[in-house]
């Protein structure tokens, strides 16, 4: 044996451990003591060895035992008793337990800066498309409403009459998307059309185009209600909100598409969009400021949320395509019922002559058939 050897292997200097060399399936007992930035290893079965402390990695803590193992010999094992000398581990590397970063600052701090990083990226995500949705061109976003529209033709209720009326209610409803907001108007010139479906809904389409349903038509009883509920789809358009649910629920990939390329049912689509809280608070919010501006009085807007906060209860079928896409009733109700003003000189938002223009346009329209049919 050599000189460092014979140094190291003094009566008593010598600690009892087990090798597995990673060549040989054999376990070797072993003697292990310091030499300077080395421990020194020899046992009857092996050639002596001298392996440097900076080689060395402590990968696990057994219940009688700790667990050496080398950078330089992947099957390398030492197993060391766990009263062994602690300065037969100075200079050794130990295995993180949760990973480089983690162990550095501790699992809590790492934890917590887990969360907060998680939480930071969730709310960019959800917040995306409320900061693109005003940067889409506004030739995309038409190009889209018009490609949807397109697939309903066949749908669509015309009559001049009523396409005259609709247009009036409109232009008062609506002044070029330049007032009443907050800054992000948008979406075109507006353009609102009567589709022959039975269900009580309107929805908003990209590029400023709005699809009344005639079953709303037919059910709402009041054109001042009528004016309220598209005003509220006005407010969508112009506050860029019908481009942020597309974004949230359809992705990218269908504004740089259009609708042709497999949204299927263009309907059945638009109908599932979901607005979040403060957009359908902010349609509102339009929608009763071009009210007062147009003098219609917002009370038979509140009878008809009140009526659907109503049919709510029981969930009446005429009303579920509206509640679907419309929640709260009851407090929208209440909102609209507070924004009439004794003593203002309301006037109706159209002529008896013009509403039954508009409620009689799919069943005067000789051509159009019903969604679905």
């Amino acid at each position: 044996m050599d000189s460092v050897m014979d140094s190291a292997m003094e009566p008593g200097a010598g600690t009892p451990a087990l090798l597995y060399d990673g060549i040989s399936a054999v376990r070797h007992a072993v003697t292990v003591c310091r030499k300077a930035e080395t421990l020194v290893l020899a046992g009857e079965t092996i050639a002596a060895d001298t392996v440097p402390a900076a080689a060395l990695v402590v990968r696990d803590s057994l219940p009688e035992s700790v667990l050496l193992g080398r950078s330089d010999r992947p099957d390398w094992r030492l197993l060391l008793p766990l009263d062994a000398p602690p300065a037969l581990l100075e200079g050794v590397a130990r295995r993180g337990r949760f990973g480089r970063w983690v162990d550095k600052v501790g699992f809590v701090p790492a934890v917590v800066v887990g969360a907060a990083v998680s939480s930071a990226i969730v709310l960019g995500v959800m917040n995306l498309p409320r900061w693109l949705a005003p940067r889409i061109p506004t030739a995309w976003e038409q190009g889209i409403g018009d490609d949807a529209v397109g697939d309903l033709a066949a749908n669509t209720c015309h009559t001049p009459q009523a396409d005259a009326a609709l247009a009036a209610l409109v232009a008062q409803l609506d002044n070029g998307g330049a007032g009443a907001g907050t800054g992000k108007t948008g979406g075109g010139a507006i353009r609102v059309e009567l589709v022959k479906v039975a269900d009580i809904n309107a929805v908003a389409l990209p590029g400023g185009r709005i699809l009344v349903f005639d079953g709303l038509v037919r059910n709402i009883g009041s054109p001042d209600a009528l004016a309220g509920v598209i005003g509220h789809e006005i407010g969508h358009v112009r506050q860029r909100h019908v481009m942020q649910a597309m974004l949230r629920q359809f992705g990218m990939s269908m504004v740089l598409s259009g609708f042709r390329s497999g949204l299927g049912n263009t309907l059945g689509q638009m109908t599932t969009l979901r607005y979040s809280r403060d957009a359908e608070s902010e349609a509102d919010v339009w929608s009763r400021q071009r009210l007062a501006a147009a003098g219609i009085s917002p009370v038979p807007t509140a009878r008809f949320f009140a009526a659907a906060a109503e049919a709510e209860t029981y969930r009446a079928p005429a009303v579920l395509g509206y509640l679907a896409s419309h929640p709260e009733s009851g407090l929208r109700a209440e909102a609209f019922a507070n924004a009439w003003r004794a003593g203002t000189p309301y006037r109706p938002a159209l002529t008896p002559a013009q509403f039954v223009a508009i409620a009689r346009a799919c069943t005067d329209d000789p051509r159009v058939r019903a969604f679905g049919s």
